[in-house]
């Protein structure tokens, strides 16, 4: 063992050897051609110089006379003078005065003004393309470049040329002389050399087989181990494509041929946007060096995401690159959760669905109200369709506002699947307003192919099923007409002496009047399930005043209408939680509402501390329905603007979700509104919230007797 590892020292320092005198031939040849160059381009550039500096005018002069003049002995001391500063050997100004002659016109080595000589570089006096290449020639006076530039006159015609030539014989004799024994020295190296290494190396060489051969068989069982780990395991570098070793579970989550292909590409096939985003958090990863940051970064990264009909949780592990230990490749696992997924919804079905057998049961008697106004809008909206003569617009905004309540009244009951059916039909009824042949005829159609009912049977039976058949039949009452309880009251107050009827009466209203506060006594719960699906966190919504008795039956639709009061606070008003620590608030937001008298009305506030109106964008939805003009917006006030959420399908969002978007609700508030003749003051500002202030006209039953 000692002898192979001293074998393959000797064998590895021959190496070393071999590598630097092969080293040393090449430097020697670079700086050769090298030097050669740099020769050339330092010839060239002088003779730039001198060539700029010739008046053109006192050359032609002296091309004519042929007499050396102050001008001619200015210019012979001043190339003197250049090639004492350079170190050049001649410096020269030349004319051709024929195809194969020329005559000196200056000369920095003597006075030679027309001096003739035979032309060595005939192209040089062609075309001003040939001086910017340098000329090597070999003369008496030893070995030259030259490196040449033109005179040219105002017309643009070549002259003259300025010579520059550089003496390099003592180049070629010192390369002479060493080049021809270091290519000695290096052949009987080689041979040596290469006999040693054939003998020293075939060890080695077969020592290293066996270890080849060992790591593969243990690299095929990490793979064994890794293709039946029940998991997926990928990587790639700073280029975010796939490397080829992966697990067989990559291929069947992914698809097949993973091998070079993005990352990003392969969990977002058809989302560019997410693909964009992915991209660049994975590039940021790679380019930060702090591990702390980079966890944050990899924080962003999608954990869980559906795919080929799977759900797959994604986990991320930077690793040593397995080239270069020195750089880092990202490591992800990938692990199918489709069937914990599936469980995981199924209980989240069953808690849903308890939550509304809870409310079912709590709140009964509204309930049974509410399924018997829908099945009313059902079994009668189809019948007044067929026959309706109003303007179809108005029809189907009428039909929408009604299912937008609907949806938003059995929202707070738990009944999601109504929910997800209302929420389709509008859709449906979208799709319908569009078309070209729509009729009122037509929309009932629509209405009665939809079986509005299913639904609601659907939920019927599960309550049902829990909770006994008999739940959703009402209990047998007996029905007194308003008038009559009116009548009654009246009768009262007149034959029986006011203190007892005080008694009797305030027994008379309960039949048919409530506090106001029991009108919303729904929205709490009703809060804190749109915050848990919008995931906000919300403190719990308190109800504060309104213990006064109201008549139930004129209030009733107003306070249901509230819902998309409170669906826009909690949806467009209050922020997630990262946007209000930016802002400088606590992290949980706040809906308010409190009711009390005020002389002779009603005031009830409905408040959120969340981040205002967006009247930017109101003004821009506004414009986009024709509203108004960008003209008249321009000249509107903020206070004026405010009014505009209350047009039908003007909403801040840019699609509908089973929450808000539509643009309906507000509309729908106002409506109720003016039907009990209220009044509706808005204050909005920005970064601190919106309050709603209601101002509504206090019934009879307010009032008490003395």
């Amino acid at each position: 063992m000692e002898n192979n590892r001293r074998r393959l020292a000797r064998t590895v320092n021959v190496l070393i050897l071999a590598l630097l005198v092969l080293i040393q031939i090449l430097l020697i040849r670079s700086w050769y051609n090298k030097t050669l160059d740099d020769i050339g381009i330092n010839a060239m550039t002088i003779s730039r110089v001198v060539a700029d500096s010739v008046n053109i005018a006192e050359y032609e002069k002296l091309l004519a006379e042929k007499e050396p003049n102050d001008y001619f002995r200015e210019m012979q001391a001043y190339f003197q003078r250049i090639q004492a500063e350079t170190g050049v050997k001649y410096v020269y100004v030349e004319h051709r005065i024929s195809p194969s002659q020329i005559e000196y016109i200056f000369d920095s080595e003597k006075v030679s003004l027309g001096e003739t000589d035979e032309l060595s570089t005939p192209a040089a006096h062609t075309h001003t393309k040939a001086f910017h290449t340098r000329a090597q020639t070999s003369t008496l006076w030893g070995t030259l470049i030259t490196g040449y530039a033109p005179l040219v006159n105002a017309e643009g015609q070549v002259i003259g040329a300025v010579g520059t030539d550089v003496d390099i014989q003592y180049i070629y004799q010192e390369l002479a002389k060493r080049v021809g024994q270091i290519i000695l020295y290096t052949a009987a190296m080689v041979v040596l050399f290469g006999l040693l290494i054939y003998f020293t190396l075939s060890e080695e060489i077969r020592r290293r087989r066996v270890v080849e051969k060992n790591l593969k068989q243990s690299m095929q069982s990490v793979k064994n181990l890794l293709n039946n780990a029940g998991q997926g395991f990928l990587s790639f570098g700073s280029d975010l494509c796939i490397e080829p070793e992966y697990s067989i579970e990559c291929q069947r989550l992914l698809g097949p041929d993973l091998d070079k292909r993005n990352f990003s590409d392969l969990i977002y096939p058809e989302d560019q946007e997410q693909r964009d985003f992915v991209n660049k958090v994975l590039l940021e990863c790679f380019q930060e060096n702090d591990p702390v940051r980079r966890e944050v970064f990899l924080s962003f990264l999608p954990d869980v995401i559906f795919l080929n009909n799977y759900y797959i949780k994604i986990e991320y592990k930077f690793i040593a690159d397995k080239c270069q230990e020195e750089t880092q490749a990202l490591m992800v696992i990938l692990t199918d959760a489709t069937e914990k997924r599936a469980l995981q919804e199924q209980m989240e079905n069953e808690r849903k669905t308890l939550k509304m057998i809870v409310k079912a049961v709590i709140s009964r008697n509204d309930l049974l109200e509410l399924i018997s106004d829908y099945q009313r809008f059902c079994q009668m909206t189809v019948s007044q369709l067929v026959i309706c003569k109003e303007p179809l617009q108005r029809v189907i905004v009428d039909v929408k506002r009604r299912i937008h309540t609907f949806k938003g009244e059995f929202g707070q009951f738990e009944m999601m699947h109504m929910v997800r059916s209302l929420h389709h039909l509008e859709e449906e009824i979208k799709s319908f307003e569009q078309r070209d042949s729509a009729t009122s005829t037509g929309l009932g159609m629509l209405l009665q192919n939809l079986n509005l009912e299913h639904a609601l049977n659907e939920g019927l039976r599960i309550l049902q099923s829990t909770l006994g058949e008999n739940f959703i039949v009402r209990d047998k009452i007996i029905e007194i007409p308003e008038a009559k309880l009116l009548e009654l009251e009246d009768q009262i107050a007149t034959l029986i002496p006011s203190q007892e009827a005080n008694i009797l009466i305030t027994k008379v209203r309960q039949l048919r009047y409530r506090s106001f506060k029991e009108l919303l006594a729904a929205y709490p719960n009703t809060i804190e399930g749109l915050a848990q699906g919008l995931e906000k966190s919300l403190y719990p919504l308190e109800l504060e005043g309104g213990e006064f008795p109201v008549d139930t039956k004129r209030y009733q639709a107003f306070t249901k209408s509230l819902i998309h009061i409170f669906a826009n606070c909690v949806d467009h008003g209050i922020e997630n939680r990262e946007d209000r620590i930016k802002a400088g608030k606590e992290e949980k937001g706040r809906v308010v509402c409190e009711m009390k008298l005020v002389q002779d009305q009603i005031l009830l506030k409905i408040a959120d501390d969340g981040k205002g109106l967006d009247l930017e964008g109101i003004k821009q939805k506004a414009l986009e329905l024709g509203v108004f003009t960008a003209e008249q917006l321009a000249e509107l006030d903020d206070k004026d603007i405010i009014p505009l959420i209350f047009e039908d399908g003007l909403s801040s969002k840019d699609s509908a979700s089973m929450i808000s978007g539509r643009g309906i609700g507000m509309a729908i508030v106002k409506q109720e509104l003016e039907k009990i003749g209220g009044h509706l003051d808005i204050v909005t500002n920005p970064d601190t919230g919106t309050e709603f202030n209601f101002l509504l006209p206090i019934g009879t039953g307010t009032h008490s007797y003395d």
